[in-house]
């Protein structure tokens, strides 16, 4: 059946006063949804036609032109469940009226007025639950941090609470590939060129953006889920630990998206089980919308992962991992790596980086072009230095935080040290599976020690392959490079990675 379309004062008179009939959809387009300072965001509604009462509420709440007055987003999802879809676009977007700031803690306060007008409508029981990637997950976090008791379950993904690690490194290194464009794009190229002015993590321009507000009160569960190589994951734990009780987390071998694959040289989307389906996410949210517990409380763990190179699911229930064995790594004499502290051989071996011939990037986490590549020729060139293990003589699982402590001096008084853990095949092919750029204020006099995290992961290297470290200056477009040329030299014996492994079972 085709739903009947109403708008303008029809629209309001009609959700005010609660005269809509049970027997037929309906759709409602462009109604505005009054915010606690005036401004007015705009909302399509679609109630279907079997509905008895009053229904919850499935909610779109994007910045991607929401309201659709064709074609109302949901609605075969609301008729499956026999609850209201909504689609609302954010402040200063599509049909809303405001100004749209990217990570604005405005955001907050329009989630919390949102859920507010929902609940109070004439058709509404008082129960939301959200969905969605990216951005939108964005506006679901938003929703959990005005800990509004109309939210009972929200599915975001691929997006974390802290967006200064979006943007920047931890030591300040802007990640602008893909989030200049993104951002100028809906916000403005004023809006990126004041961001690009904070990168200290701790001063109010992000302190403000990444406070948490109500989150500790929050009720609703999260079905939370992220990709290895997505772009905005690199803070997907921490978010994870801060989300209410029974939520869910799922890894996956993803890019940007729930299965989601760039097609790299080391491709998982063939990978048997790598792909999920929307089942449980979908049990998740219409037992919220019911009041009844999910089956994910039964599932063996809270947190599923995607163990690359076993290629198999694991469920666990804390992060790090309780069996967690941390070894160290260490840069050893001639271009080696030891797994012993007393081979790590005094010495030192130098690179140059020049702003005008940057490392280029080469897989990642990057959207687009994120996964692991075959790294030998960006390891052939002069301004790459790599080291590599023996051939390990058992499989070695990695999983967790991945951490360096990097001890150089540089001429430069402020350069990059970027880093790259690989896979190395028996036949010599060499993949990244982590990377980072760690940004140092170094010394005239004396070598610098910067230790910082390289990424997440949770991957076996196979027995017979071998591990290997690319050090250079940049990695670039990915992160932002640096603008002056440098010589820097690592310090061998003081120089290790630090990697979080796996007892075989």
């Amino acid at each position: 059946m085709k739903p009947s379309i109403l708008s303008g004062a029809a629209v309001a008179t009609a959700l005010l006063s609660g005269s809509l009939p049970a027997a037929e959809s309906q759709f409602f387009n462009d109604v505005k949804i009054p915010m606690r300072d005036g401004v007015n965001l705009a909302g399509d509604i679609y109630l279907p036609s079997n509905r008895t009462g009053k229904v919850g509420c499935w909610l779109n709440f994007s910045p991607y032109q929401a309201t659709r007055p064709d074609k109302p987003q949901g609605a075969g999802r609301a008729e499956e469940w026999g609850v209201a879809a909504m689609n609302v676009d954010c402040r200063g977007l599509c049909h809303s009226e405001g100004v749209f700031d990217a990570f604005d803690p405005q955001l907050v306060d329009d989630a919390d007025d949102l859920l507010n007008w929902i609940a109070a409508q004439p058709w509404s029981n008082g129960r939301v639950v959200s969905t969605g990637g990216s951005y939108p997950g964005n506006t679901q976090l938003a929703c959990l941090k005005s800990a509004n008791p109309a939210l009972v379950a929200c599915a975001p993904s691929v997006i974390t609470f802290n967006p200064y690690s979006i943007n920047y490194t931890a030591s300040g290194v802007l990640i602008p590939e893909f989030f200049q464009k993104w951002h100028t794009g809906l916000a403005g190229a004023a809006s990126w060129e004041e961001l690009t002015k904070h990168t200290d993590r701790n001063d109010s321009y992000w302190t403000s953006r990444c406070d948490l507000r109500k989150l500790a009160e929050a009720k609703g569960r999260v079905f939370y889920q992220a990709g290895w190589f997505d772009m905005l994951g690199i803070e997907t734990f921490e978010s994870f630990a801060k989300m209410p009780a029974g939520s869910f987390l799922r890894v996956g071998p993803w890019s940007h998206g729930v299965n989601t694959f760039d097609k790299p040289d080391v491709d998982y989307s063939g990978v048997k089980g790598a792909n999920v389906t929307e089942d449980e996410e979908i049990e998740f949210l219409r037992t919220a919308l019911d009041g009844f517990p999910s089956k994910t409380a039964k599932l063996p763990g809270k947190i599923q992962i995607f163990v690359m190179g076993a290629n198999q699911w694991r469920y666990e229930n804390e992060w790090p991992l309780a069996r967690t064995v941390y070894k160290k790594l260490f840069f050893d004499a001639d271009r080696a790596l030891s797994f012993d502290a007393a081979k790590g051989a005094a010495g030192e071996d130098a690179f140059r980086y020049d702003p005008e011939n940057p490392v280029p990037t080469l897989g990642g986490r990057i959207i687009g072009k994120g996964g692991q590549y075959k790294q030998n020729e960006i390891e052939s060139r002069k301004d790459v230095i790599s080291y590599t293990s023996e051939a390990l003589a058992e499989d070695l699982e990695v999983t967790g935080d991945v951490m360096a402590t990097i001890v150089a001096k540089s001429t430069a008084a402020v350069a990059d040290v970027a880093v790259k853990l690989c896979d190395v095949t028996g036949d010599g092919r060499s993949y990244n599976v982590i990377d980072t750029v760690c940004r140092g204020a170094f010394a005239a006099d004396a070598p610098t020690k910067l230790d910082f995290r390289v990424d997440i992961t949770s991957y076996v290297f196979k027995k017979g392959h071998k591990l290997r470290v690319e050090i250079a200056g940049s990695n670039y477009p990915h992160y932002e490079k640096a603008s002056e040329a440098a010589t820097t030299t690592l310090v061998r014996g003081e120089s290790f990675l630090t990697l979080p492994t796996i007892p075989a079972k």
